[in-house]
């Protein structure tokens, strides 16, 4: 059978013999087969509160109205409205080529003239909703909420926290967006990295959501694994000192041992048919021979009710080669130093963004010209932007980089 995953690794092969730690990029790939597609539900879940009222209500019904009838077949799609309390107004249903589209808007456009909409901002309600209808269905499905606010959470945070942690128990991945300008980043980003779902994104233009649904969905609609780990074998005495998602955001990860002396584990967002994740690793050894194999990557996933370990080949593998040659030691291999420039980009950034919260503006600016050159530097155009309207007073692009750094591929071309 075909593998579902594929691996590169790019790192400096040549070590001095007094060096005891190594930086390497190890890219894993989804690969497109024939029929791997996972299968997938998805909640929709809308916030229909106060300040939802105007262009940002009328593209949200008129987005989940087009996904309703153009979502593609072989997903179960639900839809969920909240403010104070949350109503089903599409139940969980499996779109197939026999379902009514028209039938289903026509029970969407009936239940939402029922209910009374534009109260508070209770977003666990909605959650809840989702949790209920995904719970009754067993399988392997890759299970998505994809969670649409424009406003801050006004039940307790205590609520919030355990909707989403039932939400990850269930294996939901929330995939939440930031609607408007009147969201708190902290609230979306804390639901993405909970869950494991994709890292949040801003929708500050009404008439972008559309798009951006669509775009997400199809991609879900293609989830070839939604429980997976990246798994990393080192040799006896090795660490991982860091492991940080590089692409297509900067998340600061822990590896976790595993018990054995040798694995290291850490969870990985689901994966579509052609997507790609990067990972940055920092390993030290307790000894460097004359050549040793310092990582050794796979991905373990659930298939069915298997559970599947897919290795990298040797070709795949770190593997040092001890050398005098200062000019070979001193070689930088580029994937590797773009990705660290990128992660001192997240981490200016990040700087940033609790400076503001402090109230320390003079700190928060230094941070952001910091950021800013770094983002120039490495030619990352969508944060160079988003760190200039920042600059402006663009209180959208403050939050917008709160989210996280949305970084630049370095493996697509390899």
């Amino acid at each position: 059978m075909e593998n579902a995953f594929s691996f590169k690794t790019y790192f400096n092969p040549h070590i001095s013999p007094t060096t005891n730690s190594v930086w390497g990029v190890i890219s894993v790939s989804a690969n497109e087969i024939q029929q791997q597609s996972q299968g997938a539900i998805i909640s929709l879940i809308c916030d229909v509160s106060g300040s939802m009222q105007g262009a940002k209500f009328s593209n949200a019904i008129a987005t989940v109205e087009d996904l309703i009838l153009n979502a593609p077949d072989g997903i179960a799609l639900q839809v969920v409205l909240f403010d104070d309390q949350a109503d089903e107004t599409l139940p969980l249903t499996s779109l197939t080529p026999d379902v009514s589209r028209e039938h289903l808007l026509s029970t969407f456009r009936r239940k939402s003239k029922q209910i009374k909409m534009f109260g508070g901002t209770a977003m666990s309600t909605g959650i809840r909703r989702a949790i209920e209808a995904q719970s009754q269905v067993r399988g392997d499905f890759a299970r998505y909420a994809i969670f649409l606010t424009d406003g801050q959470n006004t039940e307790s945070e205590a609520s919030l926290i355990d909707a989403v942690t039932n939400a990850a128990t269930l294996g939901i991945h929330l995939c939440a967006y930031g609607y408007g300008n009147d969201w708190n980043p902290d609230q979306l980003t804390k639901m993405a990295q909970v869950t494991q779902g994709w890292m949040p994104k801003a929708v500050p233009n009404p008439t972008d959501l559309l798009s951006e649904l669509t775009t997400l969905i199809g991609r879900m609609a293609k989830t070839v694994a939604s429980d997976m780990v990246l798994q990393l074998w080192t040799p006896t005495g090795a660490n991982i000192l860091s492991l940080s998602q590089a692409y297509p955001d900067w998340v600061k990860n822990e590896a976790a041992p595993t018990g054995d002396g040798h694995t290291w584990v850490v969870p990985v967002p689901p994966m579509s048919s052609k997507d790609h994740r990067d990972f940055v690793v920092h390993i030290e050894l307790a000894a460097v021979g004359a050549k040793v194999v310092a990582c050794k990557p796979s991905v373990v996933y659930v298939s069915g009710k298997n559970r599947v370990e897919e290795k990298g080949d040797q070709n795949t593998w770190i593997i040092l080669q001890q050398t005098h040659d200062i000019a070979l030691i001193n070689q930088l291999n580029p994937v590797v130093a773009g990705y660290l420039g990128q992660g001192q980009l997240a981490a200016s950034t990040r700087a940033m963004t609790e400076a503001l919260a402090a109230g320390d503006a003079k700190a928060a600016e230094r941070h952001r010209t910091e950021a800013l050159n770094i983002a120039e530097a490495v030619g990352n155009r969508a944060m160079t932007q988003i760190l200039q309207d920042a600059g402006a007073g663009s209180e959208v692009a403050r939050k917008t980089a709160a989210l996280g750094t949305s970084t630049v591929s370095l493996t697509d071309d390899e």
